[in-house]
């Protein structure tokens, strides 16, 4: 051990004497050179920034899933993945359903209530000109009162028959109108101006009501929806600006928190933020993101790169003391930026030299 102990004190000393002054000939030790020029630093403590960062995904902030309306089979698709669409455009069409079997029924029963209506008024027609003879006969007193009551109840019952068959026609073109609503479900069309993301189904699949078809992203900007442990619960808030990182594009974006979760998932122990994303070229659904969430950190000592100075393994700055240069070998931590965190080797209240250190030398005089 005091070997081991003896060979880093005799490496530390040829290190320093490396670095020190250079001996020029007919000079002697104890003339030290000065050096102008150099720009100085006093150390002290700054906060350590750091960062948290979660996982996303790039979305489209208003997605429609396309369902069917009524039962059937596939029989056509006339768009695929990644297709830009227009409002009403066709997109799928279902067959072998039986919406146009109702819709043949229902006018069939439309067109035999208008002949019960036809029948109806026709008999409405008889009854009141039979009414008439009789009410004139009446008056002569040719025909008793029973004879004139029946006639006065035929006609009643005529006007009411008359009304029935009216409403049955409308309740016959209601239905029929409600057959042909369904009918037109056969032929699946675009709600809205937007692209094709996903294609959920295939030509002879055949589908019940309510089963996705196809999903649609409405034409606009994306956002990324993220996952947040539970205990950053009440530290993000809309409004809030978050760094958001696309790797498949190499791109990094500030985006903006417009929704945040306001209770979490049981299971995953973890609540969803939407950001929103300014436009950029390359954006789809899908794409994996991460979000990077800045904490408050410790407090370190963090100097500029540039007063670093290297030999070999060895990293050192040079420390002002009064108006002489001394080497001092440092330990580095992480980036910052163009600063770096030094673990060991300077105090706060030091001065280094900030730039110009490739020209400082150990023991060299300095000007204020």
């Amino acid at each position: 051990m005091k070997k081991i102990a003896i060979g880093c004190c005799l490496l530390t000393l040829l290190f320093l004497s490396a670095c020190g002054r250079k001996i020029e000939p007919g000079t002697s030790p104890g003339e030290a050179p000065l050096i102008k020029g150099l720009s100085f630093q006093p150390v002290s403590e700054s906060p350590l920034p750091g960062t948290e960062t979660f996982v996303g995904t790039v979305e489209s902030p208003d997605r429609g899933v396309i369902a069917a309306r009524i039962d059937g089979q596939v029989t056509r698709i006339a768009v695929k993945e990644g297709d830009r669409v227009k409002a009403g455009q066709l997109l799928l069409v279902l067959g072998d359903n039986l919406a146009a079997d109702r819709l043949r029924e229902a006018e069939a029963g439309l067109s035999q209530a208008r002949e019960a209506e036809a029948t109806a008024e026709a008999h409405l027609t008889l009854a009141q000109q039979t009414y008439a003879r009789y009410k004139r006969l009446f008056d002569q007193q040719a025909l008793t009162p029973q004879e004139m009551d029946q006639m006065t109840a035929d006609l009643t019952m005529a006007r009411k028959g008359l009304a029935a068959a009216k409403a049955a026609v409308a309740r016959a073109v209601s239905g029929r109108d409600a057959a042909r609503v369904a009918a037109a479900y056969a032929r699946v069309t675009a709600p809205f101006a937007g692209r094709v993301v996903r294609k959920q189904v295939e030509v002879g699949t055949t589908v019940m009501p309510g089963q996705p078809l196809l999903a649609i992203d409405r034409r606009g900007g994306w956002q990324v929806r993220a996952e947040i442990p539970e205990s950053f619960s009440g530290r993000i808030v809309s409004g809030e600006h978050l760094a958001v990182e696309v790797p498949a594009l190499g791109r990094r974006l500030t985006g903006t928190v417009v929704e945040v979760q306001p209770a979490a998932d049981p299971q995953s122990r973890s609540f969803q933020i939407k950001i929103d994303l300014p436009a950029a070229q390359g954006l789809v659904a899908g794409l994996y993101a991460r979000v990077s969430y800045s904490l408050p950190g410790a407090k370190a000592i963090l100097i500029p790169q540039a007063a670093v100075v290297e030999r070999g393994q060895l990293t050192a700055v040079f420390v002002r003391d009064g108006k002489v240069l001394h080497l001092r070998l440092v330990t580095l931590g992480r980036e910052v930026g163009k600063r770096v965190e030094v673990l060991s080797g300077l105090q706060s209240g030091e001065t280094i030299v900030s730039t110009g250190a490739e020209r400082a030398q150990n023991g060299a005089r300095v000007e204020d």
